[in-house]
């Protein structure tokens, strides 16, 4: 079995980009059969190919797929499509992807709703965004405070910022301090993660409607991973106001990720899905 994963920046997206390192480099990094594309392997040393979330490119769409496709075609290879976000939202970027899925033998969805989407045309399964904690340690350090009114703070992409609204009476009416750090482009994962840690609380909520709701928590799993507490609801800002609240949701967030989190889950979970396909 060796496993060739062809990262989503082969369509222009930054290589900062956190599900190149979720979904591809962690898993490679935890997989002796598997590589990330970097423009020097030979394709036709691996039997299995991971389309991260790349369908776009004319490089994509011209050479990569028709080619593999022809070796799918006559059993040397399995090709599989892994899509991270709901980019079926966008009209354009669906009727090219509806263009490229029946290419592919199977596809992996990182949350149910899109597998949903996904299973019109594909066998679908879900490997949720899972952490390399030795990766995400490197960081930096949570400094856990006593403050009774702790700093809170939302990151993420400006256009996402709506998100917040549902708990911003709250966090109004308890007076706590609040910093909304919206940015207009990508960083780097480093960078994004140096700022957030300078807070007490991730202000992180999950609204129940499109795209948030069919998106993956990673910022949760990677707060956790450094001991950071994160409040996803008005509840969970007044509890976590207390500081034994943070201390106890710090300890037990942590304990989970090592537990149910890991990244090995989705190495596994892979090779016992590229099994039942027949890759040895």
């Amino acid at each position: 079995m060796r496993i060739l994963f062809l990262p989503c920046y082969y369509d222009g997206l930054p290589q900062s980009s956190g599900s190149v390192r979720i979904r591809c480099r962690w898993i490679a990094q935890n997989w002796d059969e598997a590589d990330v594309y970097d423009g020097n392997q030979q394709f036709s040393d691996y039997n299995a190919f991971v389309f991260q979330k790349l369908y776009l490119a004319d490089l994509v769409r011209d050479e990569w797929l028709p080619l593999l496709a022809r070796w799918r075609d006559m059993g040397r290879c399995v090709l599989a499509f892994d899509l991270c976000d709901p980019d079926y939202l966008d009209y354009e970027h669906e009727r090219r992807m509806l263009d490229a899925l029946p290419r592919f033998d199977f596809a992996v969805a990182t949350t149910e709703p899109i597998a949903q989407y996904l299973r019109k045309w594909l066998p679908t399964w879900v490997i949720p965004d899972r952490i390399d904690v030795s990766e995400v340690e490197r960081l930096g350090a949570y400094s856990l405070t006593r403050k009774r009114k702790p700093s809170f703070v939302w990151a993420g992409y400006e256009h996402n910022t709506s998100a917040l609204a549902p708990l911003l009476q709250t966090v109004k009416e308890l007076q706590l301090p609040l910093d909304v750090l919206a940015f207009e482009r990508p960083v780097t994962f480093e960078e994004f993660w140096s700022k957030v840690l300078r807070y007490d609380v991730l202000l992180n909520p999950q609204p129940d409607r499109l795209p948030f709701s069919a998106k993956s928590d990673n910022k949760t799993l990677i707060a956790w991973t450094l001991g950071m507490p994160v409040a996803k609801t008005a509840e969970e800002i007044v509890t976590l106001c207390d500081p034994k609240s943070r201390a106890r949701a710090s300890a037990e967030a942590f304990d989970l990720v090592r537990e149910k989190h890991d990244i090995s889950r989705s190495v596994k979970n892979w090779r016992q899905l590229l099994g039942a396909w027949g890759v040895r």
